[in-house]
């Protein structure tokens, strides 16, 4: 009988987990690149406090796409693909070698419009900057 049970509890636990990892963003928001830097606007410490280091969903138009200073791969996006650059969405590595991550961006076109899944490291009144960012299908 207790075989049974934790065979039951097992199951039940790996069904969870799959069910997590199957419907990751579920409910999630899909923000505009501008809602979060006008939201800091009006209630900083709040929107910090509420999004700093969560993930989130951005859709917007790519504007720009290229690799930072510090090498890592990023798009730009806004509201309209005009415009200022209200999020930054950056890539992790893949690979060491440069043009492993300079391949990264070869899935996004200026003009296209794209949701991106990414967690935000840094906001302020102009722009929000996410990291660990991939495209959402």
């Amino acid at each position: 009988m207790k075989k049974l049970f934790c065979i039951a509890v097992i199951i039940i636990c790996m069904a969870g987990c799959a069910w997590s990892d199957a419907a990751p963003g579920v409910g999630e928001e899909v923000f505009t690149p501008q809602y979060l830097p006008n939201a800091f606007a009006e209630n900083p410490s709040g929107i910090k406090e509420q999004y700093m280091n969560k993930t989130v969903q951005i859709k917007g138009v790519v504007i720009g796409k290229g690799m930072s200073i510090y090498m890592t791969p990023n798009i730009e996006l806004s509201e309209n693909g005009e415009g200022p650059t209200t999020a930054i969405c950056v890539l992790p590595y893949v690979g060491i070698a440069y043009w492993n991550r300079r391949a990264q961006l070869d899935d996004f076109e200026i003009g296209q419009t794209v949701t991106i899944s990414g967690r935000v490291h840094s906001l302020n009144e102009n722009r929000v900057l996410l990291k660990e960012s991939k495209a959402v299908k």
